[in-house]
């Protein structure tokens, strides 16, 4: 999906123009209740965001912009001090917080990144997931670590062409879209978004053609008659609820077998009696 960050508090008349240009999702930064500082995101801006269906990704960044700024004691304080802003926000435990490596940091400069993210992993102690973001260098050694992050964030710039699996991609900087300069992102269903609670879905059923649909129906009612999909198996394309993480565990039943989401079952056989096959085994299963 398409994504941007910025630093510039958004109202919700902002947010509605991105959201009409394309944008799914909103990188913003902690910091609003005890920093103070001016890119922070405020609680009546995240509400606004969450309200029209926008999904909010959330960084956490002081002046890490040398090697001098990390540190082990570092790591663990700015995971609680991150913890204390998110949780002045409302934001649900299990939601990714991207800490980030702002500079073109050398070979050098690794270890002392990966003890920050060692502290990071203590000060967290599980409340959120730890995001990165920063070059391909800088995420490639922390997931050679033994504190890899859970979740990655990578910057074209100081990347030198290199593309690593990142769960977000920064594409572009410093442009202006509606009025607002931004950084423009891709972003995957499972980058750690925060959501609105009321659109999270936790399952759906994606049925591909009319032969599949009797499976699609049992699964359905065995899973308390939860929501089905309809795809016309010529476009491969998952619904975009699916796609955007609002569900939480798609059951796919024929065509395309689809991995983005972690959660995703998939009832996918060589033909619609091997689909219905597997689609009855997994019914029996709940």
């Amino acid at each position: 999906m398409e994504g941007i960050d910025c630093s510039t508090r958004l109202t919700g008349n902002k947010a509605s123009a991105l959201q009409n240009s394309g944008i799914s999702a909103v990188g913003r930064y902690l910091g609003y209740k005890k920093q103070k500082w001016s890119k922070t995101i405020a609680p009546e801006e995240a509400q606004a965001i969450l309200n029209i269906g926008v999904g909010i990704f959330l960084i956490w960044e002081s002046n890490p912009t040398y090697s001098g700024y990390f540190k082990y004691d570092k790591g663990v304080s700015d995971a609680r001090s991150a913890i204390e802003e998110a949780q002045y926000l409302g934001v649900p435990q299990g939601i990714a917080i991207y800490f980030t490596v702002d500079y073109d940091a050398q070979t050098e400069d690794m270890p002392a990144i990966i003890d920050y993210f060692r502290g990071l992993a203590d000060g967290m102690a599980g409340q959120y997931l730890i995001g990165a973001y920063g070059s391909y260098r800088v995420l490639s050694a922390l997931k050679g670590s033994s504190y890899p992050p859970d979740k990655y964030y990578q910057t074209y710039a100081w990347s030198y062409g290199q593309k690593f699996p990142a769960h977000i991609y920064q594409y572009q900087n410093g442009i202006t879209l509606k009025g607002i300069e931004i950084d423009r992102d891709t972003v995957q269903p499972d980058a750690g978004l925060w959501l609105k609670e009321d659109d999270i879905v936790e399952h759906a059923v994606i049925y591909f053609t009319d032969r599949d649909y009797s499976s699609a129906r049992i699964v359905s009612r065995k899973l308390g008659n939860c929501a089905m999909y309809c795809r016309d198996g010529v476009n491969t394309n998952i619904h975009p609820d699916v796609k955007n993480g609002i569900v939480k565990h798609p059951v796919i039943i024929g065509g395309a077998e689809y991995h983005d989401n972690p959660n995703t079952t998939n009832c996918c056989g060589e033909n619609a009696e091997d689909t219905a096959a597997l689609a009855a085994k997994y019914a029996n299963t709940l």
